[in-house]
C-alpha cells in the first residue's frame, strides 16, 4: 500500500519538476544570449583598439557601413573612409602597439585606457589615451569610435616642434604645478580652505549611519565623478574631501599626488583661469569606475579655447572616496590659440593629416613617413613595397617588392575596402633580392574582382606595409 501511494505521488511530482525545467528554458536563454554578446562586446572593442598592422585587415567586418571615427586631429565617416585610415596610419606606422588597462563595457558602450608604444611616421612615440567605442543595439558591429590623447607626445620627439610642445608645457605647469620649479617668474595661487564633508555624506547621516545600500552608494559615486569632471572656479573644494590620503591624478602636462596638493593644483588652476567651465555629455559607472567625456570651454591665462575630452575616475571598493582619476585631452587645442605656438600646431596637424588622413588634399611634396628616413625602423630600411603599376589598371597591374638579404618569410596580400580578403599573392619563403608579381584582378577562387579600390598588404619579420591601388573596367 505505501509503495503504491509512494509511486502515485512520485508521478504528480517528477512531472512538475518538468515543467519548471522547460518554463526556465527561454529566460536562462535569454540571459545565455546577452552574456555572449556581453563577452562578444568586450572582444571587439579590444580588438579595436589593440589591433596591429598584421592584423588589420581582420577587423575591419567590425565595422558598419556608415562607422564615424574621430580622433583629436581627424575625422573619419563611412567604411571606406574608415578602412584606408587604418591601412594608411599603419603602413606608415607598422610597429605601433597598444595596450588595453582599464575597461568597461555598459549598455553598448565600451570605453578603456591604454597606452601606445612604437614609431608614427618614423618618429617615436609612447603615450597614454581612452577610447570610447559604440555598438548597434544587440549586436557586435561598431557605429562610433572616439580616441582621445594628445598630439603633445608626438611632437615632443619632433625636431622644430620639440621646443614649442616643451615650453607650452612649462607654461602649464609654472600656472597650476606646486611641485614644478619653475623657471618662470609667476606667483602662485593660495589654496582657499575647503569643505570637511563629502557629497552624499548628509544622507548617510539620516540613515543612522546604517549601512550604506547600493542605490545611494551608486548616487554618491555619480555625484561625486561628474563634480570631479565639471569643477569650476567656485565649487572645486567640495572635491577635496572626497579624495583618498593616496590620492593620484594625471593629465597630459601634470602628475599629482595627495588630496593637499591637488587642492593646490585646482587653486592655481582656477587663479589663473577663474571662467573656465565644462558639460559633460556622456557618462558610465561600473564596479567602482566613472568615466565621462565633456568638453571644456573658457580660457587659460587669457588664451580663448574650447576642446573636448574623457575622465575617468576611480573608487574605492564599497565607497565614493576617490583614489585615481585622471583626464584625457589634447595639448594642441590650447596651443593652437597661443600666437608662437599656432605654427607648430598646425605645421603637426597637416604632417599628421597627410599621413593618414584619406580626405585631405595634403600640400607637402613627399609623403610623411619620408621626412626622415633615418628615424625609420631598421626592417623598413631592409624590406620594401612599392607602388603598383599601372595604377589605376585594367585588366591586371604589378607588383614590386624587396626582401632583405638571406630571405625571410613573407605574404602579400589583398584587400577590398570592408577588410576582406581578396588574393593572396605571396605567402611563404622568400629569397633576398627584388621581385614582382603580378595581379589579374581576379579573386582566390578565380572569380573577376569588381571595379574599386583595394589595399595590397606586406608582411615579414617585424615588417608591414599598405598601399592602395583602383581596379577600374
Amino acid at each position: 500500500m505505501g509503495g503504491t501511494t509512494m509511486k502515485k505521488l512520485l508521478g504528480p511530482i517528477v512531472l512538475f519538476t518538468l515543467a519548471l525545467t522547460f518554463l526556465s528554458i527561454p529566460f536562462d536563454a535569454e540571459a545565455g544570449n546577452a552574456g555572449r554578446l556581453y563577452r562578444e562586446q568586450m572582444e571587439v572593442g579590444r580588438a579595436l583598439i589593440e589591433v596591429q598592422s598584421t592584423n588589420l585587415p581582420s577587423i575591419i567586418p567590425y565595422y558598419t557601413d556608415d562607422i564615424e571615427y574621430h580622433d583629436p586631429i581627424v575625422d573619419i565617416y563611412g567604411i571606406e573612409t574608415m578602412t584606408a585610415f587604418l591601412f594608411q596610419l599603419f603602413g606608415n606606422s607598422p610597429d605601433l602597439v597598444t595596450t588595453v588597462h582599464d575597461e568597461t563595457l555598459v549598455d553598448g558602450v565600451y570605453s578603456a585606457t591604454w597606452t601606445m608604444v612604437g614609431q608614427f611616421a618614423g618618429v617615436p612615440y609612447d603615450a597614454k589615451g581612452i577610447s570610447l567605442i559604440k555598438f548597434r543595439p544587440k549586436t557586435a558591429q561598431v557605429y562610433y569610435q572616439r580616441d582621445y590623447y594628445t598630439e603633445g607626445d608626438i611632437m615632443a620627439n619632433i625636431p622644430g616642434l620639440d621646443e614649442a610642445i616643451w615650453s607650452f608645457r612649462a607654461f602649464y605647469r609654472c600656472g597650476v604645478d606646486p611641485t614644478y620649479d619653475c623657471p618662470l617668474e609667476l606667483p602662485p595661487s593660495e589654496a582657499p580652505a575647503v569643505l570637511a564633508t563629502k557629497p552624499g555624506d548628509e544622507a548617510a547621516d539620516k540613515g543612522n549611519n546604517r549601512i550604506r545600500s547600493r542605490r545611494w552608494l551608486r548616487e554618491a559615486q555619480l555625484e561625486t565623478g561628474r563634480l570631479l569632471v565639471q569643477l569650476d572656479a567656485v565649487n572645486w573644494p567640495t572635491v577635496i574631501p572626497s579624495l583618498t590620503d593616496d590620492y593620484e591624478y594625471h593629465d597630459p602636462i601634470v602628475d599629482i599626488y595627495g588630496p593637499s596638493i591637488m587642492a593646490e593644483f585646482l587653486a592655481r588652476l582656477f587663479a589663473n583661469s577663474s571662467e573656465l567651465y565644462t558639460v559633460i555629455e556622456e557618462e558610465t559607472l561600473i564596479d567602482d569606475i566613472y568615466t565621462a567625456t565633456w568638453t571644456m570651454a573658457g580660457a587659460f591665462n587669457g588664451v580663448p579655447f574650447s576642446a573636448p575630452g574623457m575622465s575617468i575616475v576611480k573608487f574605492r571598493d564599497r565607497s565614493a572616496d576617490v583614489y585615481y582619476s585622471r583626464d584625457y585631452y589634447t595639448e594642441g587645442d590650447i596651443m593652437a590659440a597661443v600666437p608662437g605656438l599656432d605654427e607648430a600646431v598646425l605645421g603637426f596637424r597637416t604632417f599628421y593629416r597627410c599621413a593618414v588622413d584619406p580626405t585631405y588634399d595634403c600640400p607637402l611634396e613627399l609623403p610623411p613617413a619620408g621626412m626622415d628616413k633615418s628615424k625609420a625602423p631598421q626592417a623598413k630600411a631592409t624590406f620594401g613595397l612599392g607602388q603598383n603599376a599601372p595604377n589605376p589598371f585594367n585588366p591586371s597591374t604589378e607588383i614590386s617588392f624587396v626582401v632583405p638579404e638571406g630571405g625571410a618569410n613573407v605574404s602579400l596580400r589583398i584587400y577590398d575596402i570592408t577588410g576582406r580578403l581578396v588574393r593572396t599573392l605571396v605567402d611563404g619563403f622568400e629569397p633576398g633580392g627584388s621581385r614582382a608579381v603580378s595581379w589579374h584582378g581576379r579573386t582566390d577562387q578565380g572569380q573577376p574582382a569588381a571595379s574599386g579600390v583595394y589595399y595590397y598588404q606586406m608582411t615579414g619579420p617585424a615588417f608591414s606595409d599598405m598601399k592602395k591601388m583602383v581596379l577600374l573596367k
